[in-house]
């Protein structure tokens, strides 16, 4: 049936965009400044011959080699599908770039929505409140978010009633109960904004930034299914340990300069990974918890890396691995949407580069939850298509811009992170024209 091909079509997609992951790594060379000068005007070839490939990328705009990719070496007669899939991407990208160089005359409106909800306060004395009753099984924050601006000031701002260690997860992290009963998750910074990471896609901590970029890139994309996150700055001395349990006190020391350090508890956490604050306050990101009629449950990803180099997974190997997991109850189109939830979430996934997304967080007992998508530090429908064209020339680093500077941590993001997004968003909109090329027709590819 037609609805089954399209569905299988996104399984697909969603699979290449996985893949995309893993080629596309990080050409982690010459410093942000020399990127920067840039990406307005690209130099000519004259300029690039005394530069290395790595530094070639970087020049050009683009921060991803394919050809120089480390996976080619060993898996490319292996991935030959996955391979063609994104040779076709490139053929199609500059058709799209041309296609899509201006913003959309739509994109102002959209913007100013979504600013008004942040900037109006005063519509709920009970932010808490009324963010438990705005969340749902399918949505945690409404399209239309009056008082959203009145939950981000009391995540930024209330006063932090106890403190206690993140258990769980490979990431530092603090427990916090704010005034009023609302709990919350503190993760602190690890890294500059333009500090560049080595290694592979996932390595690293997470970028306490990159939540608050995730929140707002999930309202533009009207995918309402990360959690609440706004940047903030607490004093360990004051707000922190003077609350902190037990557990989380002892990881507290300070310096000989007198900064005071924690490194809590967590599956990497140790004192030469400490953070420390600058002798007054610490730059963090506050993240909103579920509340508790929304208790969530952990699934293995169908298109999880397996985090061997030598190892491919199931997906990269077997040409019916779409097939077979749609026998599966969670994704079989007739018992729920997961499909779409989670080609949806491939999308997101590539726009902010998580490539660690092992595992999907939904609601537990609801099949009908959408995927959760938590720790963004990282569904495709017409609708979801429609957005991203709204999106188009330029207009997603405009709009993100624009929200992310009414954060307390603004700067947000760097230029070169805005520019990011951009094309990226081309890569994504030219996978889908070559799939709508190889199966003759929009109406065969979106939903």
């Amino acid at each position: 049936m037609w609805w089954v091909q399209q569905a299988l079509v996104w399984l697909v997609l969603g699979a290449a965009f996985t893949a995309a992951l893993n080629f596309f790594l990080m050409s982690r060379g010459p410093p942000l400044a020399t990127i920067l000068s840039h990406l307005q005007s690209p130099p000519s070839s004259s300029s690039l011959e005394h530069h290395s490939l790595h530094q070639q990328v970087y020049l050009r705009g683009e921060v991803y080699a394919l050809r120089n990719s480390e996976y080619l070496n060993w898996n490319q007669k292996n991935r030959t599908g996955i391979t063609n899939a994104i040779h076709a991407l490139y053929d199609h990208l500059p058709g799209v770039k041309v296609r899509h160089r201006t913003p959309s005359p739509h994109l102002h409106s959209l913007i100013h929505t979504l600013r008004q909800d942040i900037t109006t306060r005063g519509v709920s004395s009970d932010p808490w409140d009324l963010a438990k009753k705005w969340a749902n099984p399918r949505s945690l924050v409404p399209g239309s978010a009056h008082g959203l601006g009145d939950v981000l000031g009391a995540l930024a701002t209330a006063p932090i009633i106890s403190s206690d260690v993140g258990h769980g997860g490979t990431q530092l992290k603090i427990f916090l109960l704010l005034k009023g009963g609302q709990r919350a998750v503190f993760k602190p910074i690890r890294y500059l904004r333009e500090e560049i990471i080595e290694g592979e896609i996932y390595d690293g901590a997470d970028r306490h930034n990159g939540e608050v970029a995730a929140f707002h890139l999930s309202r533009l994309l009207a995918l309402p299914t990360v959690p609440l996150a706004v940047g903030r700055w607490v004093s360990l001395r004051k707000h922190i340990l003077p609350v902190a349990s037990k557990e989380l006190a002892t990881t507290f020391f300070k310096m000989e300069g007198g900064e005071v350090c924690f490194y809590g508890v967590c599956y990497y956490c140790n004192k030469n990974e400490s953070v420390c604050d600058n002798g007054a306050t610490l730059e963090g990101v506050v993240t909103m918890w579920l509340p508790p009629h929304l208790p969530l449950t952990q699934l293995h990803h169908p298109w999880a890396r397996t985090y061997i180099r030598t190892k491919l997974a199931p997906w990269e190997e077997q040409p019916g691995y779409c097939e077979e997991v749609r026998q599966h109850v969670p994704y079989s189109w007739d018992k729920s949407p997961r499909l779409l939830d989670l080609m949806d979430a491939a999308v997101f996934d590539y726009l902010i580069q998580n490539g660690d997304r092992h595992h999907y967080s939904v609601i537990a007992g609801k099949l009908e939850s959408a995927v959760i998508l938590l720790d963004n530090g990282k569904r495709l429908r017409q609708t979801t298509y429609e957005r991203l064209l709204l999106l188009t020339g330029g207009g997603l680093s405009l709009a993100m811009q624009e929200l992310l500077n009414l954060d307390p941590l603004a700067p947000v993001l760097t230029r070169a992170h805005l520019l990011a997004l951009d094309r990226r968003l081309s890569h994504i909109l030219a996978a889908l024209s070559s799939c709508r090329e190889r199966l003759g027709g929009w109406h065969q590819v979106l939903f």
